[in-house]
């Protein structure tokens, strides 16, 4: 055997193990959304202040459900903490729930952090209890008949004039899928220039194999079959758009 053959071997394997460890990659690929954020890609800034908008007339304090929540940072620049009384995130990361726990503190408010799938999670909500269901860039990973169970949970869990908040990209309409793809992925490509090439090619690869969205209207129709027959655009940023669906 050649001489430090083990030691090399030893390395490799550590580097393998260490790439292939859910904290590694958890904090590898929230890195690179938090660039997205900070950057303001996704117009983060804008969507957030038309909802913040339109809760600011409601004070509540309200029962807020929180889909795909992420590190829950979202909450404190949408809602003031007097606005809730009770809030539920989930999020398939337990790791970006630890994250939102934290985050969440300062709040002062109940929490309870669910590490499961959102529909799952909807399914099993009280019946007429929230205020708000939030869900951000979280929808569009779904099936059609996904989301129309989506919307269906939402309406029997929500209490009276209550709403769902969805921010989320949409297709332009009459826009296929994978022109949607190709447009997205370019801009990705030639605007994006605040990510590195790998980590551009990362979002690439995760839109192309993750991303179904629809358009406003289909997603109008599936709202409307579930009850929720009132909606409104917030505000929109190419395929971004923020939506309020009321009950």
């Amino acid at each position: 055997m050649l001489p430090g053959i083990d030691r090399i071997t030893i390395k490799l394997h550590n580097i393998f193990d260490m790439k292939s460890d859910p904290i590694y990659i958890f904090r590898k690929t929230w890195g690179t959304y938090q660039k997205v954020i900070s950057n303001n890609l996704m117009f983060h800034r804008e969507i957030t202040s038309a909802v913040k908008k339109l809760l600011k007339s409601n004070p509540g304090p309200l029962n807020v459900l929180d889909l795909g929540c992420g590190d829950a940072a979202h909450i404190s620049k949408i809602l003031d903490p007097g606005q809730i009384a009770e809030y539920c995130g989930c999020d398939l990361s337990p790791y970006a729930l630890d994250v939102a726990r934290n985050n969440l503190d300062a709040l002062g408010i109940r929490v309870n952090m669910l590490c499961r799938d959102m529909v799952a999670v909807l399914k099993e909500a009280p019946e007429n209890h929230f205020d708000v269901v939030y869900s951000g860039y979280a929808l569009h990973h779904l099936t059609t008949e996904e989301k129309q169970t989506f919307f269906t949970e939402c309406r029997r869990t929500l209490r009276e004039n209550g709403c769902v908040i969805l921010v989320d990209v949409m297709l332009e309409e009459q826009q296929s899928r994978p022109a949607y793809l190709d447009s997205y992925n370019e801009m990705v490509a030639t605007r994006w220039e605040a990510l590195t090439p790998h980590e551009r090619d990362q979002v690439q690869e995760h839109i192309r194999n993750c991303d179904f969205p629809e358009t406003p209207t289909v997603i109008q129709t599936l709202a409307s079959n579930a009850g929720l027959t009132t909606s409104r655009r917030l505000e929109k940023y190419t395929w971004h758009e923020a939506w309020c669906y009321l009950a």
